[in-house]
């Protein structure tokens, strides 16, 4: 499907796809309409194209600055939609701490590599101390973690599922698959798990990791199951807290957005993603084609502390991936 051919910014321009870019899902029977449950435990990338073409930019980039979300180089997030596929530069620990937000019911604390020091004389000496702040109501918070539950309980994260443990999180995988990622948590831990090639030269395709041969790599496949072990292993004989359930309309098949589109494997260019090294949610299963409207859900209206507007913005980006400037789009002043 074509991306929008415009969508509001922070700034008071409008991106314009001046190029006529377009973007797929990964499979062609991948075909809406989706409620946005389904959605997201499928990983289907037209459906937050067009979300976030409705929601608009701005709210996005400002409830993921609340959450801690800075590139990885140190530059600026794009002001374009591919951001709703992860096309921007992240670290393993900044999207951690990111998730941990969900975790925590809407409240972001930076995280601290030290905890304590102490030196051979038994003294405590002074350490980094983290600080938080609330970055988004707890109903907006509860509402993703029980979008999120779904990738693992019945989406594309299945095998990263903690078994009786409450869990919740999402893949990634990025165009021409060069990295893969699995991001999740509990409501008393998060962690962030990361496959691939930084330089982006080695695409993880007929490869073999750790013995098992893999024709593509996915992020529920690889980073899936690392991060089980890992959160498995961390959270031996601690409590198994759960997390406050919302209900979600729509969050069938066939309640959600229509329209025409097309599959295949993802290796467009991205606006927004330079070159197309974008997070295209490789272990996509089940999508969405394109198509429009005004709501994400028919003949609802959205709570604005959900998706965007209010105090508390909106966006469902991953935010995991890979992404280079601005190329592929213009402004419109």
């Amino acid at each position: 499907m074509p991306y929008p051919q415009r969508v509001s910014t922070c700034g008071g321009k409008d991106w314009v796809n001046v190029n006529n870019e377009t973007l797929t899902n990964e499979n062609e029977s991948e075909v809406g309409p989706y409620g946005m449950k389904e959605a997201t435990a499928k990983s289907v990338n037209t459906y937050y194209v067009q979300l976030i073409g409705d929601v608009g930019i701005c709210p996005v980039t400002k409830l993921a600055a609340k959450m801690g979300v800075q590139r990885a180089d140190g530059g600026e997030l794009a002001q374009a939609p591919s951001i709703a596929l992860g096309t921007q530069e992240m670290s393993p620990l900044t999207m951690a701490s990111a998730y941990a937000t969900f975790a925590s019911r809407g409240t972001y604390c930076s995280p601290i590599a030290i905890e304590s020091i102490t030196t051979l004389g038994g003294k405590s000496l002074q350490v980094p101390k983290s600080t938080c702040s609330r970055a988004m109501s707890e109903k907006t918070a509860d509402t993703m973690n029980t979008l999120l539950r779904g990738v693992v309980e019945d989406g594309t994260g299945k095998q990263a599922g903690l078994g009786s443990r409450p869990s919740a999180g999402k893949t990634g995988t990025t165009d021409y698959r060069y990295a893969a990622w699995f991001v999740g948590y509990t409501p008393n831990m998060s962690g962030a798990v990361w496959v691939g090639d930084p330089q982006h030269k080695r695409r993880m395709v007929g490869i073999t990791i750790g013995g098992v041969p893999y024709g593509k790599v996915y992020g529920g496949e690889v980073p899936g199951p690392i991060w089980r072990d890992a959160m498995n292993g961390a959270l031996e004989g601690k409590p198994a807290p759960g997390f406050t359930s919302v209900h979600l309309p729509g969050g069938d098949k066939g309640k959600g957005r229509d329209g025409g589109g097309r599959g295949g494997d993802q290796h467009d260019n991205k606006p927004g993603g330079g070159g197309g090294d974008a997070d295209d949610d490789g272990d996509d299963r089940g999508g969405s084609p394109g198509g429009g409207g005004d709501s994400p859900w028919n003949g609802i209206t959205i709570p604005p502390d959900i998706l965007g507007g209010g105090g508390n913005g909106g966006g469902i980006g991953g935010g995991h991936g890979w992404g280079r400037g601005d190329g592929g789009g213009g402004w419109l002043r």
